[in-house]
């Protein structure tokens, strides 16, 4: 059985069953495991592989969602012992799959589709006829069903006037929630217990808080004492009672916290460090993660009472000699850059290589990242910086930047280059940047607004002329735009063309690598086409490649093909010492940021 993709997901109604994604020859696919026997069994054997499926309450059928390189298809079922699968709804179209939820029974399920720039909830018994509940226009995830069927609770836009969307099942009005003035809110899951019909919120107020909704009694949520935290949270009922367990990402961190309302009582569970990619919960409130960290690729994680026990521990990987630091910049207009810096043996300087995340709402962790080990082996520095509008430092680091879009964060990476190169780590006329998505696009910007930083430059499935790729992209990712820019193209343009690379690509200087795919539905290829051929155009050095699988390609050997070209391409720009050792393989990496 190959490598954990994602937690397992548990039927809540038969503790021995539980559903899982694991990567088979080199692709995700939905395995079903039986823990009394210990036995799994591979369900499917699709050729771009799945990677979102759920299993009924009384653990009888798994539900997988069949789709292609766009994300868009239909949800399937399929018995959990084995045999063919059939529509999980009948008569619900083609869409991009916005959640599904069960009530305790598992006698009636939810899914809401998104197309056409809007969400669509559909209603019914698994493998029976689905009816139209109703569509909210936008995108919107379903959240959670209650455990007796009675309403669902979808998210909206977290800083919207339907941030939380309570919508009956059997009709009636739907209730809405916003947070305070000028705050966001999630809706996380309704309490397992029939009859409390009390919703678990996440608030960011200056600050993260969870707290409690009784939809039908309390026109707010209700804080639960103890339970703010500084950075982004994630939150769930855990344990006896209305315990909650509390996921908290810190300076690229993770930690957990449970806590008891009624008695008013906190703690700590004890993690090794680094990074849960995912985290779930057993019938028996054992917790089951994904985990890694650095030098470490992902494993499984089971947490229980006061330990943590890291499946196949005698299977680490052999250590390396990479040396691994961290740094804190001064940014140039307040707060500090939080970056994670690996070295190879020795004294430096070196060729160094900036791997820029995309979000930007999201940051760069202690945890396994494929492209590094390979990239130090061939004798460069790696430098991980996370630039204002990553998550993990505060609302103060995510938000307040104004909308100066992109040029906030070139300039907290030249601030990173700068000190890494005063400190004799980075040569300078060796440095270049790497990114996917967002990140491909900061890579872009910064090798047009600082030509004379930046060596070379690595951007895949980037942004390349925003104002384009605001009008191919998702309605979602339109909204996020809208939120980053302060509105769409035709109302604030002067802000789109000052963080638009292709106002400055005539600036250009350093080689280019470009890399993306026809069926990208986020970064269209068309916009990042144009780019190149003006890169043409202007007779500077570039290179293109096209990569199937869509903006998230869910082939391992996609990531490999980009993998390699990527150290092919830097090699050539930074060549190492002849004494370093040449890489030993690029492995079955997963690149899977994302805008």
């Amino acid at each position: 059985m190959s490598d954990t993709a994602q937690a397992p997901g548990f039927a809540t109604r038969h503790p021995g069953r539980a559903v899982e994604t694991r990567l088979i020859d080199g692709r995700p696919q939905v395995v079903a495991w039986d823990l009394a026997t210990d036995r799994r069994r591979v369900l499917t054997d699709h050729p771009e592989g799945v990677e979102l499926s759920e299993i009924e309450p009384d653990g009888e059928h798994v539900w997988w969602f069949d789709s292609d390189d766009a994300g868009e298809g239909t949800w399937r079922r399929q018995p959990f012992t084995g045999g063919p699968a059939s529509p999980a709804l009948g008569g619900v179209p083609p869409g991009a799959a916005h959640g599904i939820a069960f009530d305790r029974t598992g006698s009636l399920a939810a899914a809401v589709r998104g197309g056409g720039g809007a969400s669509h909830c559909h209603l019914g018994a698994p493998s029976g006829p689905a009816r139209l509940l109703g569509s909210l226009p936008g995108c919107v995830t379903l959240i959670d069903m209650t455990p007796a069927g009675e309403s669902l609770v979808l998210a909206g836009e977290p800083d919207g006037a339907d941030a939380v969307v309570l919508w009956p099942c059997r009709g009636g009005d739907r209730h809405t929630l916003r947070g305070s003035p000028g705050a966001r809110i999630w809706p996380m899951e309704f309490h397992p217990d029939d009859g409390a019909l009390l919703l678990l919120v996440l608030e960011d107020a200056r600050g993260y808080r969870v707290a409690t909704w009784r939809p039908t009694t309390e026109p707010l949520p209700r804080d639960v004492p103890g339970l703010c935290f500084p950075s982004e949270i994630s939150a769930r009922w855990h344990g006896p009672g209305r315990g909650v367990l509390v996921q908290h990402d810190r300076a690229g961190r993770s930690r957990l916290v449970w806590a008891d309302p009624d008695h008013g009582t906190r703690s700590s569970v004890p993690l090794p460090a680094g990074t849960l990619h995912d985290l779930s919960s057993a019938p028996d409130s054992t917790l089951h993660a994904v985990w890694s960290r650095e030098g470490t690729p992902p494993r499984p994680l089971v947490l229980g009472p006061g330990s943590a026990h890291c499946e196949a521990e005698d299977r680490s990987a052999s250590p390396d000699a990479a040396r691994r630091s961290e740094r804190w910049t001064a940014a140039r207009t307040g707060g500090r850059v939080h970056s994670f810096v690996t070295t190879p043996p020795g004294e430096g300087p070196w060729p160094t290589v900036f791997l820029v995340h995309g979000g930007p709402a999201t940051h760069d962790r202690d945890c396994h990242d494929p492209r590094i080990a390979p990239l130090v082996e061939t004798g460069h520095a790696v430098v991980r910086a996370n630039y204002r509008g990553s998550t993990g430092y505060g609302p103060r680091w995510q938000h307040d930047w104004g909308h100066r879009v992109g040029r906030a964060q070139i300039e907290d990476l030249a601030a990173v280059r700068a000190q890494l190169t005063a400190e004799e780590v980075a040569l300078p006329d060796r440095t270049g940047l790497c990114g996917f998505s967002w990140g491909g696009y900061l890579t872009l910007l910064a090798l047009g607004v600082q030509p004379d930083l930046w060596s070379w430059g690595v951007a895949a499935y980037p942004i390349a002329d925003y104002v384009a790729a605001h009008h191919a992209t998702t309605p979602a990712l339109r909204a996020v735009d809208r939120r980053l820019f302060g509105g769409d193209p035709d109302e604030v343009p002067e802000r789109y063309r000052a963080a638009c690379p292709m106002t400055y690509v005539h600036r250009v200087r350093a080689p280019v690598l470009l890399v993306s795919s026809p069926a990208d539905s986020r970064c269209p290829p068309g916009q990042v086409d144009r780019y190149a051929e003006e890169l043409r155009r202007l007779g500077l050095p570039h290179e293109t490649l096209r990569v199937g699988g869509g903006h998230r390609s869910r082939r391992s050997g996609d990531h490999a093909r980009v993998l390699a070209e990527v150290l092919r391409f830097v090699g050539a720009r930074g060549a190492p010492p002849p004494s370093v050792r040449p890489p030993s393989g690029a492995g079955s990496p997963r690149l899977r940021e994302r805008r």
